[in-house]
């Protein structure tokens, strides 16, 4: 493999790699969102009842 096809590689997978792990802490910060979302709601029914 030459230098070349030997830095392309590396920079794709850095690009695969990269997104995965971001799309990951997104799908991280959604769950902790929506948890806090559904908390609140269940603190606020409890507070007008």
């Amino acid at each position: 493999m030459t230098t070349v096809q030997s830095m392309m590689l590396a920079v794709c997978f850095g690009a695969v790699v990269g997104t995965m792990i971001a799309n990951v802490g997104f799908l991280i910060k959604c769950a902790i969102d929506s948890h806090k979302e559904k908390k609140r709601k269940r603190m606020e029914e409890q507070n007008n009842q």
